[in-house]
């Protein structure tokens, strides 16, 4: 456990240092690719899904200004199929099992920098 608790504090900082900022940065034009390729075709498709899914609610709390509403690392995973999954987390270049929980953290947060009219404006690829 003690193990676990020292990858998960050491990934914790990684995520909340600089460097991860700057990965950030470059995380909508990676995520637009690799749903280029995905059954969702953008991030309309993917936000769309998850209303789909029973999640309106929390998908309009992002594109709204206001508190985000958040998703759980289970309801990623119930809302996006495995296969799918995984082909994003190849064209992201994250492992597989982390991306859920990536996604359930930093979706929410990417849909509302991208959405500050209410609308998505996606970078160009």
């Amino acid at each position: 456990m003690a193990l676990f608790d020292k990858l998960s504090g050491g990934l914790g900082g990684f995520l909340n240092s600089g460097l991860a900022g700057a990965m950030m940065a470059g995380l909508p034009t990676k995520l637009q690719a690799a749903l280029a390729s995905s059954p969702y075709g953008d991030l309309d498709g993917l936000l769309e899904r998850f209303r789909e899914a029973g999640f309106a609610d929390e998908v309009a709390s992002w594109l709204s200004e206001g508190e985000n509403l958040p998703l759980t690392r289970e309801q990623i995973m119930e809302t996006v199929d495995p296969m799918t999954m995984g082909d994003l987390a190849a064209a992201i270049g994250v492992p597989a099992p982390m991306l859920p929980g990536l996604m359930a953290q930093y979706l929410p947060v990417v849909v509302d920098k991208l959405s500050p009219r209410g609308t998505l404006d996606m970078p160009k690829l």
